[in-house]
C-alpha cells in the first residue's frame, strides 16, 4: 500500500474526536467520489474487453445532464440506449445521504423558479408533481410542499442575525447607498434586451444576448467591473464575491463579470402561489430531481460502470466499460455516444479526437468540501429563535447551511441536519486538492466547527456527528474571457457521433444548465436518426 492509497483507506474510517471535558465529542467520517476509479481511468491500468454489447445510444455520466438525455430520449420514443454512471449512485453533484434523522444533499440543493420560456423544463416539473397547474403558462402553480418555507434565508453579520442575506445591518448610510446601486444595476441588466432580441441574461447561457455591450464584460473580473462603476464597500464586493463562490466556487477577482452579473440578472421566474425567483428545495436536494429523471429509466441505468475508452469510427462508435465491481471490461457499439460526464476526464478517455482532448484540459474546476451535521435540540442554537432554510455568517471562509429537514412539515424538531457548504477560492485549485487529500476528518471537522461557532458559540454541545464529503472537481468555474474561448466553443459543436453535454461546456454548474445540455444533445440525435 502506498502513501496515496494509505491516506484514502483513513478517510473512508469512521472517527470520534475526543474534547476536553467541557467539549463534547462527536462522531464523524471522511466520504467523496470514487478515488480509486479515478486513479485507475489516469493510470491505464485497464483490462481490455472480454464481451461485445450493442446500444444504440450510450450516454457516459448519470448525473442530471446524462439523466436528461436519457428521460427526453425515452420520451420521444427512443428505448435503446444505456446510461454508464461510475459511481454507485445517480446523480452526479447532485447525490444525497441519509440517516436517521433526515436525508440530506451533497451537492446542489435546489432549484429556483424556471423563467417562463424554459417549456421544457417546466413540463418535466409538471410530470413529476412539482408544478401542479398551469405549466405552460408564464405563473404555473408550484406544489407548496416544495416551495422553500418559510423563513428561507438570514445574514449573520455584525454580531446579528438579519433576515436576507444582501447585508444591511450595521452598515453605514453610505454602504447602503451603495448596495442600493448595485442592485438597482443588476434588476437593470435582468430586463435589458440586446440588439438582436435577446434578453442580455437567460438560461441557458447560449440562448443570452450576443449584443457586444453586455458580452464585452466578459473581459474583465466581477471584482474590477464593481471598481470600475465606483463601488468599493465591503458589504457590495463580499455580496458579489459570495455570489460568485456560492454558484461558481471561486472569488469574485477570478470570474467574468459577464458571468457575475449572469447570477444576478439571468432568472426572472415567476409563480402564480410564488414570490418571483423563489426557490424549490427538498430534504435530499436535487437528488429529488435526479431521482425524478431516472425513475422510468432504471432499466438503462449500469451503476459502477466507468467508461475508459471510446473510439470515433465512422460508421460506429466503440466504449470500453469497465465494472468496477468484477473488474471486467465490456466493448459496447454504440451509433452515438453523448458524453455527460466532467470533462477533466476526456483526454483520458477520448483515443482519436486530439482537439477536444486537448480543449477539454484547458478548463478549470473548483473543488469544495460539503458536511452534513446532526445535532439535537436545534431550537437552542439562537435562544429559541427559528433557524431559516439557508444560514449564511458573513466573511466565513464557507458560504454557510441549509437546514436539511426545514421542509418537514412539523413545526419542533428534536434533531436536525445542517449541509455545510464550502468552496476554496482563497487556494489555487492544485493547493484545494492537495487539502482535501492529504487531511483528515478531525481538521475539517474541528475548522467547520471552529466557523459555525462565530455564530452558535456553543453550537459544539449540540453536535453529534459531523460527515463530510469532498469534491475535488466539483464544477466548473467561468473565468475572464470564458465566453468567446476558442477551446470552449469547440467543445459546444457538432462532433460528428460524438456529442458533449455536460454542464462544463457551458461554463456554469446550474441546473437548469445540466438539463438543457442533456436534452439537446437527446434532440440533436434524434434529429439524425430521423
Amino acid at each position: 500500500m502506498n502513501r496515496r492509497e494509505f491516506l484514502l483507506s483513513l478517510a473512508a474510517t469512521p472517527f470520534l474526536i475526543c474534547c476536553s471535558p467541557e467539549k463534547k465529542a462527536f462522531s464523524g467520517q471522511l466520504l467523496g467520489a470514487n478515488f480509486k476509479a479515478g486513479h485507475q481511468l489516469r493510470s491505464g491500468n485497464l483490462p481490455k474487453f472480454s464481451q461485445t454489447k450493442r446500444t444504440k445510444v450510450a450516454i457516459i455520466g448519470g448525473g442530471i445532464s446524462g439523466l436528461s438525455a436519457g428521460w427526453y430520449l425515452q420520451k420521444n420514443g427512443m428505448a435503446d440506449y444505456t446510461i454508464f454512471e461510475l459511481e454507485s449512485e445517480i446523480g452526479g453533484n447532485a447525490r444525497s445521504g441519509q440517516n436517521q434523522t433526515s436525508v440530506y444533499p451533497w451537492g446542489a440543493h435546489y432549484l429556483p423558479i424556471p423563467n417562463a420560456d424554459a417549456h421544457l423544463l417546466k413540463q418535466f416539473l409538471a410530470e413529476c408533481g412539482a408544478i401542479t397547474e398551469n405549466a405552460d403558462s408564464a405563473k404555473p402553480t408550484y406544489n407548496e410542499r416544495y416551495l422553500c418555507f418559510s423563513p428561507e434565508e438570514r445574514l449573520y453579520i455584525n454580531g446579528l442575525w438579519q433576515d436576507g442575506i444582501v447585508p444591511n445591518n450595521g452598515l453605514t448610510q453610505a454602504e447602503k447607498l451603495e448596495m442600493q446601486a448595485f442592485e438597482r444595476e443588476m434588476q437593470g441588466f435582468s430586463l435589458a434586451v440586446g440588439s438582436d432580441g435577446k434578453p442580455a441574461f437567460t438560461i441557458p447561457l447560449a440562448n443570452s444576448s450576443k449584443d457586444p455591450q453586455f458580452t464585452q464584460l466578459d473581459k474583465i473580473s466581477m471584482a474590477d467591473y464593481l471598481h470600475s462603476q465606483g463601488w468599493h464597500s465591503a458589504p457590495v464586493h463580499w455580496y458579489a464575491n459570495y455570489a460568485c463562490r456560492d454558484d461558481y466556487g471561486m472569488h469574485h477577482t477570478h470570474i467574468s463579470a459577464w458571468a457575475g452579473i449572469h447570477y444576478f440578472a439571468a432568472r426572472r421566474g415567476m409563480a402564480a402561489n410564488a414570490e418571483n425567483g423563489q426557490e424549490l428545495t427538498w430534504p435530499q436536494g436535487n437528488a429529488w430531481l435526479a431521482a425524478q429523471l431516472a425513475a422510468a429509466q432504471t432499466q438503462n441505468i449500469h451503476n459502477n460502470a466507468m467508461a475508459h475508452s471510446i473510439n470515433l469510427e465512422r460508421h460506429q462508435v466503440t466504449i470500453d466499460v469497465l465494472n468496477l465491481n468484477t473488474q471486467q471490461s465490456t466493448r459496447w457499439l454504440a451509433d452515438h455516444v453523448i458524453y455527460a460526464t466532467p470533462l477533466h476526464t476526456l483526454p483520458y478517455v477520448l483515443r482519436n479526437q486530439n482537439d477536444i482532448s486537448n480543449a477539454a484540459r484547458t478548463l478549470q474546476h473548483a473543488p469544495w468540501l460539503v458536511a452534513n451535521i446532526t445535532i439535537n435540540q436545534p431550537e437552542l442554537l439562537d435562544s429559541n429563535q427559528a433557524l431559516a432554510w439557508d444560514n449564511v455568517i458573513y466573511d466565513s471562509p464557507a458560504l454557510g447551511y441549509v437546514v436539511a429537514n426545514h421542509q418537514d412539515v412539523r413545526r419542533f424538531h428534536d434533531k436536525s441536519v445542517l449541509t455545510y457548504y464550502q468552496s476554496f477560492g482563497e487556494l489555487s485549485n492544485s493547493q484545494a486538492r492537495k487539502l482535501l487529500q492529504e487531511k483528515l476528518w478531525p481538521f475539517f471537522a474541528e475548522n467547520i466547527v471552529k466557523d459555525l461557532q462565530k455564530a452558535h458559540p456553543d453550537i459544539r454541545q449540540q453536535i453529534e456527528n459531523i460527515d463530510i464529503w469532498r469534491w475535488g472537481h466539483a464544477m466548473i468555474y467561468p473565468q475572464v474571457g470564458f465566453l468567446n474561448n476558442a477551446q470552449r466553443l469547440l467543445l459546444n459543436q457538432p462532433q460528428g457521433r460524438l456529442h458533449i453535454a455536460h454542464t462544463d461546456a457551458a461554463g456554469v454548474s446550474i441546473f437548469e444548465e445540466a438539463f438543457a445540455q442533456g436534452t439537446q444533445a437527446a434532440q440533436a440525435i434524434l434529429n439524425i436518426i430521423s
